[in-house]
């Protein structure tokens, strides 16, 4: 029960559906723009609230004392195992991302040394390494408009793919980065398909599924085989950890968790990157405040610690958390009778949580809506900030992601200055499984 939530009060329930409401609850709202519906009614309604997708009750909790209840003090109540996990396993399989129960705790036991901190001199390194490589590919450009979302996916699955495998991934990138994009398309469609029966559309979106998803498996078990291969004196990455586990994965668990790790690795970083090229670009007295602190140090980069000392590019990055979150939704299923708030939980409904809403919500951030990196020289209330979620099934990768993405910011902003391609320029929101922008971003990339 929730003896820890003084604050009592009923979950409201927005106007349902026009005409077929009565039997599609909220989802024909949702399927038209799931993020716009639900921040409206957010405003209008309050932070708790109550929907339906068809006859399945979804409550959205988003104030602080109901996700802390949620995902730190009843946590036990409310696993992942939702439906749309379920159909984000479809892509990437039954990995540490969407796993519930004895089987994540095996995943997470199995994949946790990678993220142990004695392994981050070795993660600033290589970080480091690519991020210089990258500015200097881009440094040989002719042309001075950039494509940004390549640059940004490129130079996160070569972090990920050299902090985990050892290699750039540079040969598979093509492959790995438009059919996981596909796949993503593919499963929002699902998840926003509300037609029980087999139509033409989704037959044509079932067969370009199964085959973008053959070939991205195909790929990956390419790589798996070439770690295989290895002498035992040159191991020592993720591969090698799940290959020689005590859990004894099978080759279908080690496939979903490679997949899993690509996946959570470089997509949500690469979204990260790109929304803060676009942010450095919408307000460049930013890039002059990273670039004057960098100058101060005769721009010197030598560790992590001096990038997490850089005050300028940390309140930089954490705003662009705040205004775009890279998982900007995700849910928890009720497995038994509980009480939130006011409202009775019965098992079987769902918790919808989402950090954009939360970072959003003007009880707790003056001009939510306001680009204002200054505001996190204070700390922000508890609960209130959780761009790679909360509780157990907080994101592993969070130290590394931070590190990257700070580091692809300092070190761009170091030989270049961004402009945008045109004026008033606007980037719509693409809210997919991760926040990505509607259309490819492309810059101006001046050479200091």
């Amino acid at each position: 029960m929730d003896k820890n939530l003084p604050d009592k009060r009923i979950a409201v329930a927005p106007p349902r559906d026009k005409i077929f409401g009565w039997i599609t609850g909220h989802a024909l709202s949702l399927r038209k723009s799931r993020l716009d519906f639900m921040y409206q009614s957010f405003l209008t309604y309050g932070d708790f609230l109550e929907m339906f997708l068809g006859k399945t009750r979804t409550l959205l909790v988003n104030d602080p004392a109901g996700l802390k209840y949620v995902l730190f003090e009843n946590a036990k109540n409310y696993p992942k195992n939702t439906p749309g996990y379920k159909r984000v396993a479809e892509v990437i399989g039954q990995g540490v991302f969407t796993d519930v129960g004895d089987d994540w705790k095996k995943g997470r036991r199995a994949i946790q040394p990678i993220f142990n901190p004695s392994k981050f001199d070795h993660y600033y390194d290589l970080i480091s390494e690519e991020s210089n490589k990258t500015i200097s590919k881009m440094l040989l450009e002719k042309d001075d408009e950039f494509n940004l979302s390549y640059w940004s996916t490129r130079y996160a699955l070569h972090v990920i793919g050299r902090s985990l495998l050892n290699e750039s991934l540079e040969d598979s990138f093509d492959i790995i980065s438009q059919k996981l994009s596909k796949l993503i398309d593919l499963t929002e469609k699902k998840m926003m398909n509300i037609i029980p029966w087999m139509t033409p559309s989704k037959k044509r979106d079932v067969k370009e599924f199964q085959d973008a998803l053959l070939v991205l498996d195909t790929e990956i078990q390419k790589i798996i085989e070439r770690e295989k291969a290895k002498p035992r004196a040159s191991r020592g990455n993720f591969i090698h950890a799940l290959l020689e586990s005590p859990e004894n994965f099978s080759e279908e668990k080690i496939l979903s968790q490679v997949k899993t790790m690509i996946f959570a690795g470089h997509e949500t970083s690469a979204n990260v990157i790109t929304w803060g090229f676009y942010y450095l670009m919408k307000f460049p007295e930013w890039q002059d405040k990273i670039f004057e602190e960098l100058k101060s140090c005769g721009f010197q980069i030598k560790s992590e610690e001096q990038v997490e000392n850089f005050k300028y590019v940390n309140l930089f990055l954490q705003e662009v958390l705040r205004m775009r979150p890279p998982v900007w939704s995700f849910g928890r299923l009720a497995i038994n009778d509980d009480v939130i708030h006011g409202s009775k939980v019965k098992a079987g409904d769902l918790i919808s949580i989402s950090p954009y809403l939360m970072h959003h919500h003007p009880d707790y951030w003056e001009n939510p809506e306001e680009f204002n990196p200054h505001r996190f020289e204070k700390p922000p209330v508890p609960m209130t900030f959780i761009p790679y979620g909360a509780g157990q099934r907080v994101c592993m990768g969070e130290r590394l992601a931070n590190l990257e993405i700070a580091m692809i910011f300092l070190k761009t902003v170091e030989k270049f200055q961004l402009k945008f391609t045109e004026e008033d320029y606007e980037m719509p929101m693409n809210p997919q499984v991760s926040l990505r922008t509607e259309k490819t971003l492309m810059g101006k990339m001046i050479r200091r």
